[in-house]
């Protein structure tokens, strides 16, 4: 049953890539600000309920960042594969 402030858009599931997918309509990303988003999918009975999760600040992640607590210990010793075989170009 339709509630106040409730908008019904029909659409079709299709196959996409190994899985399938649902069109969102662009006036409902852009109400809902869906743009980059992250969202959580509950099934409910013969319902699919998208509920969008709350906004993380994303911060550039850094070289400095990736190898930050990294010591000696974690490096590994160079890997010899032999001379190129076939027609690679080194």
């Amino acid at each position: 049953m339709a509630q106040k402030n409730e908008i019904f858009y029909t659409s079709n599931v299709r196959k996409w890539g190994n899985g399938h997918g649902i069109l969102i309509p662009k006036a409902f990303v852009d109400t809902l600000k869906l743009d980059d988003a992250c969202v959580t999918t509950t099934l409910r009975g013969d319902s699919l309920i998208l509920t969008k999760l709350p906004a993380t600040k994303k911060t550039p992640l850094t070289l400095a960042d990736m190898v930050r607590g990294r010591t000696e210990k974690d490096r590994h010793s160079l890997i010899e594969y032999g001379a190129p075989v076939g027609r690679e170009v080194w």
